[in-house]
C-alpha cells in the first residue's frame, strides 16, 4: 500500500517540481501579466475598476451611461404600454 503511494506520487507531481536546478525563460507577455497583477494587488485606497487607468474610466462611464439610458427608454415603454393613446 505504502510502495503503490510512492509510484502515486511521483507521478502526480509535477515536472517544473522536480526540476530544481533548471532555468526557464518565460515569455515576456508573461513577464508583463504578472507586473499587472501586481499593480491590481497594491491597496492604494482605488476601486478594482478604477485602476486600470484613463482607458477603464472611460469604459465605466461609458457603461453607466448606457445602464441609465437603458433604464429611462425601459420607464418609457412601460408607461406608454401601461398607458396607450386612445
Amino acid at each position: 500500500m505504502n510502495a503503490t503511494r510512492v509510484i502515486l506520487r511521483n507521478f502526480s507531481s509535477t515536472a517544473r517540481k522536480n526540476i530544481k536546478d533548471v532555468e526557464v525563460d518565460l515569455p515576456a507577455s508573461y513577464a508583463k501579466l504578472k507586473q499587472k497583477q501586481k499593480l491590481f494587488q497594491i491597496d492604494n485606497g482605488l476601486r478594482i475598476h478604477e485602476r486600470g487607468g484613463a482607458m477603464d474610466k472611460v469604459l465605466y462611464n461609458f457603461s453607466t451611461l448606457l445602464c441609465i439610458v437603458g433604464g429611462a427608454l425601459w420607464a418609457k415603454n412601460v408607461y406608454t404600454m401601461a398607458f396607450p393613446q386612445k
